[in-house]
């Protein structure tokens, strides 16, 4: 069963569309950006409310067989400068507290947990300002991010890139996926990219699916894989996920071993303590411990695999497994049947 991360609480406030805009192009850019789901339809309608200063903003609504993958967006468009904003919106309350306590407060009430807030004071396009969102967890402090709009009234929370450039590549450069780990050929025109959890259920039966195609195929297949940890919900996903991390650096060649055992023993690996798993597996596959544990237990891998799981949540992206296809989010599923002819698709076969 797909597991996702609580987000902010989507409230629709948005500026009149007073000029022509190419609603095909938005829709496009939506069903490009977001995760296509099985026969899935996509609508793009207008919200005529106040809103956002410089934007104009859209409910995006997608429908699919696949439950899990149903969901309500909002597109929030500037006709000036091109830029997208796509997720969701919430109004900052008004009154005499300063503008930080005050996001802190709303998005308090919203995650159901107490929060700090940095806000930029550096303007981006539009007059929009980055906003960090920082909450405590049991492994250490995890941040989501946002924007609040020239007026500092109203909160978005999303992927942010420009209507002139493919969310293909906004995707890319955002989850940085040239750092994923990665097999198959480099060269190849089609690249697949797994965002998955070493803990989850459905990641291990998309493993088993999916990955006998991908091997079958890894001469027309620049494959790759970024750590999706969805440690809130799963216990030991975090620690597995820092130590594919340090296998990687150390011994990148047995990398893929270790995401394979971590796949097919999730059963037992739940019932022992992780760190005795990790070395286990190092000491029976001949891969230096003494080198895995500093890279596993360094306080800046934890913090960049919490900003890589970020960038993800930033993105829409946060449920897995989530494939990239030539940068396009593709969900897994109800079976996999889905992913599986959507990679068959992209190379041609049957």
């Amino acid at each position: 069963m797909k597991r996702t991360l609580v987000i902010l609480a989507t409230l629709a406030f948005c500026v009149s569309a007073s000029a022509a805009v190419d609603i095909a192009a938005l829709r496009n850019y939506a069903k490009k950006a977001l995760p296509s789901c099985p026969d899935a339809v996509v609508t793009v309608q207008p919200v005529l409310q106040p809103g956002p200063m410089n934007f104009l903003v859209y409910e995006v609504d997608i429908r699919s067989k696949d439950d899990s993958c149903n969901t309500r967006k909002y597109l929030l468009y500037s006709q000036a400068t091109q830029q997208v904003v796509l997720g969701t919106v919430f109004l900052v309350p008004e009154d005499g507290r300063p503008l930080n306590t005050r996001v802190a407060a709303q998005s308090s009430e919203l995650l159901k947990q107490p929060v700090s807030v940095t806000i930029s004071g550096f303007p981006l396009p539009d007059g929009l300002k980055s906003v960090a969102i920082t909450k405590q967890t049991p492994v250490g402090p995890f941040s989501y991010h946002g924007f609040l709009d020239a007026s500092q009234r109203f909160m978005m929370v999303g992927m942010r890139g420009n209507l002139r450039t493919a969310p293909s590549t906004t995707l890319r450069e955002s989850l940085n996926t040239a750092n994923a780990a990665r097999r198959g050929n480099p060269m190849a025109k089609l690249e697949v990219i797994e965002l998955s959890d070493f803990e989850c259920p459905t990641c291990a039966r998309a493993h088993a699916k999916v990955d006998p195609l991908i091997e079958k195929h890894l001469s027309k297949i620049n494959f790759g894989r970024l750590d999706l940890p969805l440690f809130e919900h799963h216990e030991w996903a975090l620690p597995a996920a820092l130590g594919g991390r340090a296998i990687y650096k150390v011994a990148p060649a047995k990398y893929w071993a270790y995401v394979d055992f971590m796949f097919r023993n999730q059963e037992q690996i739940s019932k022992t303590p992780f760190d005795k798993v990790l070395q286990d597996f190092c000491e029976d596959h001949d891969i230096p411990w003494a080198k895995v544990q500093p890279i596993y237990r360094s306080p800046a891998e934890r913090q960049a695999m919490f900003e890589q799981v970020s960038r993800a949540f930033d993105n829409n992206i946060n449920a897995t497994p989530t494939f990239l296809i030539n940068g396009e989010p593709t969900a897994y599923g109800p079976d996999g049947a889905f992913v599986i002819k959507a990679i068959k698709d992209a190379l041609g076969i049957r």
